[in-house]
């Protein structure tokens, strides 16, 4: 039996370190919701909008990403699907057609856009609001397209201050009296 123990912990710290190892940078992208009332069981708001918790697109889903600067000083980023998951955009895009689209980015959203078609392409772009450390993640777990260009814009501290939850806020509910969760954005 004592020999069971040092076993059972070894396998367990091994579990542990593959589970770490398995933890990525959450990037997902999520479409607008015909309405709230899914409930809080399917749906986040943002912005007065209320999108689906599934996402469409997540980082596992990228193979590779390209960043460029965007007009307000930080990187917009563009994300280059894995050829298995082109059809899967394209058929979530075309079904979406007419609403947004919302990235969002270790837990705050960024700037929504709207589908006006299904993306053939495989490719998905934040046009702005990401830095340096959120870059370097990115390349922790897809290849940039251009090593020698995104390597520069690495940092290794996020600046980007956490935003500041509004104290009032009473929360959405829906019809069985839970709270919608709401997400923000670095700006709020």
């Amino acid at each position: 039996m004592n020999m069971r123990l040092p076993l059972f912990l070894g396998a367990l710290i091994l579990c542990l370190g593959s589970c770490q190892q398995q933890n990525r940078y959450p990037v997902h992208f999520l479409t607008e919701s015909s309405s709230s009332e899914a409930g809080a069981s399917f749906n986040i708001l943002y912005s007065g909008h209320y999108y689906n918790r599934m996402p469409i697109m997540s980082l596992k889903h990228f193979d590779k990403f390209k960043s460029f600067l965007a007009d307000d000083g930080s990187y917009g980023v563009v994300l280059y699907t894995q050829k298995v998951y082109r059809n899967r955009l394209f058929t979530a895009t075309q079904e979406n057609i007419g609403k947004r689209l919302l990235p969002v980015v270790n837990g705050l959203a960024f700037e929504p856009t709207m589908i006006d078609r299904g993306i053939q392409d495989g490719t998905l772009i934040i046009w702005g609001g990401l830095n340096g450390f959120d870059l370097k993640q990115l390349s922790r777990h897809i290849e940039p397209v251009e090593q020698e260009i995104e390597e520069k814009r690495y940092l290794d501290e996020n600046p980007r201050p956490l935003p500041k939850l509004p104290k009032e806020a009473k929360g959405t509910k829906d019809m069985n009296d839970r709270t919608i969760p709401e997400i923000f954005s670095y700006e709020s």
